[in-house]
C-alpha cells in the first residue's frame, strides 16, 4: 500500500478517535497597504506579501463562493471541519489510481495557517485536529472569509482581493462566473494554471470548475456550453509608475511619522494623484524615444513630470529610462540640473510684467560682462553667430537666441529681480543671482520646471505639485488629506503674453518636433546646456504642464549626434505624451485670452504703439493695463489715450 493511501486510512481512523483538545495558535496573516491611482487602479502594494484583507464575504462575488464550494468542498456546511465522505472518496480514488484530495476547506485553511506542506501522518492528524478547532471557534462564513484572505493565487498574489485586481483589474464583488471559475481553478496549482503564463491550461482548468457548477446544479448544461467557449478575458494590472509609487511610499512614511502607524503593518489605503492613462502615455513616449537612440546612448536617463496646472496634482512621472528600477534615483524629483534656455521664459515673463512688450527690440550681438575679471561672461548663440541688430523679444524667444537673453538681463532688468520672479511662480531651488542666470545656469528639478510653467498655463495661478490626496486606515478613517496649495502669482495678462511667445516656439521655433505628434494647443521652450550635457523641454496645454529632462547621471558625459538638443530628444517625448493624452481625455480648448489683452499694431523697431509713419509694424497682444506709448521715432510721441 502506498504512502498516500496509508495517510488517508490513518486519517479515517483518526475521525473515529477522540483527538486531544488544543488551543489554536495565533493567526498571523501579513496584510499589505496599497496605493490607488486617481482613476481607481491599484498602483502598488507596500508590505511583505501582496495581500489585502477582505472584510466580509458580502464583498466578494457569490460566484466565487459557489465555484469554491463546488470544486473544493461540496459538504462544507455539513461537516465539523473534517469530512468522512471526502476522505473515504479520496482513499477509494487513490486505490484505483486517481489522485483525489480529501481535505475540506477548513483542513486546507488549517494547513495554510499553521502547518507546512510536508506529507506525513503526524501532520495530517494535526491538520484534522486544527480544522475541528477552527470550526469550534469560527462560523462557516468566517472560515470562508479567512480562507479567501489566506490562499495563494499565483503571481505573488495572496487572497481573493489581490487576485481579482491582479488578473482582472476589478474588485472581488465584480467577478463574473467565468472569472470566478478561473481564480478558483488556480488553487489546485497556482503557478501551473497561471493564466498569464499558461492560458490554455488555465482555460481548461476553468472549464473543469464550470462543470462542477453543473454537477451541483448552479448552472445548466446550456449555460456551461456557453461559458466554456468564452475567452479568459484577462485584464492584468498595469505595472506602471514604479518611481511614482516609490516616491509615494517615502512621502507617506513622512506624513504618517507622528501618527503611530506604518505602511508595513497597518493596512492603509493611499489615494494618489496619478492618472494611469496619462502615466501609460508618458511611459510609452519615453520608450518610443529611447528605442530611437543609438546603442551607445541607451543608458541615458530621463526625468519627466506631468501636472494638472489648476490643482498641482502630479498626473504622471518618469523617474528614469525604461530599464531603471523604481527604487533607484528618481530623475524627476531628486536631481538638480541646469535648465539652459528652458529657463528663459522666467526672464522674459518678468520683463512683460514690468511693461515691456513682445515687440520690444533687444540686441542680438556679442556681449561681454565683467570683462577682464575672473568671472567674465561671454555668452554666444548656439550657432556661434549673431545678426548684430535689434530683434523683437518674441523673435528672440522663438529662436532661443542666447545673446538676446543676455542683453535683456543686463540692459532691461537684473538677476535679483528675475530670481525673485522665478521663485514666485514656482521655482524653489536656490538661484545664483548672476547675469548668466538668463541662460539657465542654476540647477533645477523637472518637478520645479513643471510647476513654474504650470503657472503660465493657468493664467497666473501657481499650484504646488503633490502626489497623495488622502490616506485611510483599514476602517476608512482618514489619517491625512491633502490641501492643494494654490495662489495667484502672476497677472493673467502677463501669463497670456508669455504663452503667446511660447506657442510660437512650438509652431515655428526650436520645438517644432512637438508638431510631428501633437496638433493641439501647446506652448513651451527647449533647453540645451553647454556642450549638450542636459536636454530639456518644458511646455504646457491649458490643462497640463510637463517638463522633460534627458541626460546622464555623470555630467561629464554628453549627449551626441542628432539627439543632443532639447528640441530633438526631449520635445518629442512631450509631443508623444500629449498626443496620447488627447485621445483618452477631453481635448484641450485654446488658451483663454484675458479681457485686458488686445491685439494692436506695434512698431517692430521701437516696440511701441505704431503710428501711420512706422515702416515695419505687426499685430501683437498687448496688456492694456500697461499700455505702451506711441512710437516717437516715426512721428507721434503722445502717450496712448492722452
Amino acid at each position: 500500500m502506498n504512502v498516500r493511501v496509508t495517510i488517508f486510512l490513518l486519517a479515517l481512523l483518526a475521525l473515529a478517535l477522540p483527538l486531544s483538545a488544543q488551543d489554536l495558535p495565533p493567526i498571523e496573516l501579513k496584510y499589505a497597504s496599497y496605493a490607488l491611482t486617481d482613476d481607481g487602479k491599484v498602483l502598488d502594494y507596500y508590505g511583505a506579501e501582496r495581500r489585502v484583507e477582505l472584510r466580509s464575504t458580502g464583498a466578494v462575488s457569490p460566484w466565487v463562493i459557489r465555484c469554491l464550494l463546488a470544486t473544493e468542498d461540496r459538504d462544507f456546511y455539513n461537516h465539523d471541519g473534517v469530512s468522512l465522505k471526502g476522505l473515504g472518496r479520496a482513499v477509494l480514488e487513490t486505490i484505483t489510481g486517481n489522485t483525489q484530495g480529501g481535505s475540506t476547506l477548513t483542513m486546507q485553511l488549517a494547513r495554510n495557517l499553521f502547518l507546512s506542506h510536508e506529507r506525513s501522518i503526524s501532520r495530517k492528524l494535526r491538520e484534522i485536529d486544527l480544522a475541528r478547532e477552527l470550526e469550534k471557534k469560527f462560523g462557516k462564513d468566517e472560515i470562508l472569509l479567512l480562507y479567501l484572505n489566506t490562499v495563494y493565487f499565483g503571481g505573488g498574489s495572496y487572497g481573493i482581493w489581490a487576485a481579482a485586481r491582479e488578473y482582472f483589474d476589478k474588485d472581488p464583488a465584480e467577478l463574473s462566473v467565468t472569472e470566478s471559475a478561473t481564480l478558483v481553478g488556480l488553487l489546485k496549482s497556482p503557478e501551473g494554471y497561471n493564466p498569464l503564463k499558461h492560458p490554455e491550461k488555465a482555460r481548461s482548468r476553468r472549464n473543469e470548475v464550470l462543470h462542477n457548477l453543473v454537477e451541483v446544479g448552479r448552472i445548466s448544461s446550456a449555460e456551461y456550453q456557453k461559458y466554456r467557449s468564452q475567452p479568459l478575458g484577462l485584464s492584468p494590472r498595469d505595472r506602471i509608475g514604479s518611481h511614482f509609487a516609490e516616491w509615494v511610499r517615502r512621502e507617506a512614511g513622512e506624513l504618517l511619522a507622528d501618527k503611530g502607524v506604518s505602511l508595513q503593518q497597518d493596512q492603509l489605503r493611499i489615494y494618489t494623484t496619478l492618472d494611469s492613462r496619462m502615466q501609460k502615455a508618458a511611459e510609452a513616449a519615453v520608450d518610443a524615444q529611447w528605442k530611437e537612440l543609438p546603442a551607445n546612448m541607451r543608458d541615458v536617463q530621463v526625468g519627466a513630470v506631468l501636472t494638472d496646472v489648476h490643482t498641482g496634482a502630479v498626473r504622471a512621472l518618469i523617474g528614469g529610462n525604461p530599464e531603471s528600477s523604481g527604487r533607484g534615483l528618481n530623475h524627476a524629483v531628486q536631481i538638480r540640473r541646469q535648465p539652459g534656455s528652458s529657463f528663459k521664459p522666467f526672464l522674459y515673463a518678468s520683463l512683460l510684467e514690468q511693461g515691456y512688450t513682445l515687440a520690444t527690440p533687444i540686441m542680438d550681438s556679442p556681449i561681454v560682462v565683467d570683462s577682464g575679471l575672473a568671472w567674465e561672461w561671454r555668452p554666444m548663440n548656439d550657432s556661434d553667430s549673431s545678426s548684430g541688430t535689434r530683434v523683437p523679444m518674441r523673435y528672440g524667444i522663438q529662436r532661443s537666441l542666447n545673446l538676446v537673453a543676455a542683453h535683456a538681463m543686463v540692459e532691461l532688468t537684473d538677476p535679483v529681480w528675475v530670481a525673485a520672479f522665478a521663485h514666485r511662480v514656482g521655482i524653489e531651488s536656490e538661484l545664483r543671482e548672476y547675469p548668466s542666470l538668463a541662460l539657465g545656469t542654476s540647477e533645477l528639478s523637472p518637478l520645479e520646471m513643471a510647476e513654474g510653467y504650470g503657472t503660465f498655463a493657468s493664467m497666473g495661478h501657481r499650484a504646488r505639485p503633490y502626489f497623495i490626496t488622502r490616506i485611510e486606515n483599514r476602517n476608512g478613517r482618514v489619517l491625512y488629506r491633502a490641501r492643494p496649495d494654490t495662489a495667484t502669482a502672476l497677472d493673467s495678462a502677463t501669463a497670456f503674453l508669455i504663452t503667446d511667445a511660447l506657442q510660437a516656439v512650438v509652431d515655428s521655433g526650436t520645438a517644432t518636433a512637438v508638431r510631428r505628434y501633437y496638433a493641439g494647443p501647446a506652448a513651451g521652450k527647449t533647453g540645451t546646456t553647454q556642450n549638450s550635457t542636459d536636454a530639456w523641454f518644458a511646455g504646457y496645454t491649458p490643462a497640463h504642464a510637463m517638463a522633460v529632462w534627458v541626460g546622464y547621471d555623470d555630467a561629464a558625459r554628453k549627449l551626441k549626434g542628432a539627439y543632443r538638443y532639447g528640441g530633438t530628444v526631449a520635445a518629442p517625448i512631450w509631443g508623444r505624451t500629449m498626443a496620447q493624452i488627447a485621445t483618452v481625455t477631453f481635448p484641450d480648448s485654446s488658451f483663454t485670452q484675458p479681457s485686458t489683452i488686445e491685439y494692436l499694431p506695434l512698431c517692430r523697431e521701437t516696440g511701441l504703439l505704431a503710428t501711420d509713419e512706422c515702416p515695419d509694424t505687426a499685430l501683437y497682444p498687448v496688456n492694456t493695463l500697461l499700455m505702451p506709448a506711441e512710437c516717437d521715432e516715426h512721428g507721434g510721441g503722445w502717450l496712448f489715450g492722452w
